[in-house]
């Protein structure tokens, strides 16, 4: 939701406050990842990998953890490239509007997948 919020606030001119609230959303997901998914990652699925792909319940979620990797490291150089002068002139951005967007879908797709991946795994259908 709060990125859906950050987008209204772009799409209403109120460019610093979009700035702070999906800078937070990146932020804060980075530490949801590293305090929760990443031991999960860890502890259930690396160690099947990769002769276990073939069934879907290890599939989808190694392709939400593979996608929600580039999710948050894109999130996180949109922030760098955006927001900072911390790279060089040659790596910041020059066309926010369609990085930030790819990473928007990027991380709806991410989203479902987790989703999908919570439902194999634990919901009884």
């Amino acid at each position: 939701m709060a990125l859906l919020a950050g987008a209204v606030l772009a799409r209403r001119g109120r460019y610093r406050a979009h700035a702070w609230c999906q800078s937070a959303v990146v932020l804060l997901n980075l530490v949801v990842i590293g305090f929760t998914m990443a031991p999960s990652f860890y502890i259930q699925l690396a160690p099947k990998i990769p002769q276990s792909l073939r069934k879907s319940y290890y599939a989808v979620a190694a392709g939400h953890a593979a996608l929600g990797t580039i999710a948050e490291l894109a999130g996180l150089y949109v922030i760098l490239a955006a927001g900072t002068n911390v790279l060089p002139n040659r790596l910041r951005l020059r066309n926010y509007r369609k990085w930030m967007r790819a990473t928007l879908v990027l991380w709806w797709v991410v989203l479902l997948l987790g989703v999908a991946a919570y439902v194999r795994w634990y919901v009884r259908l």
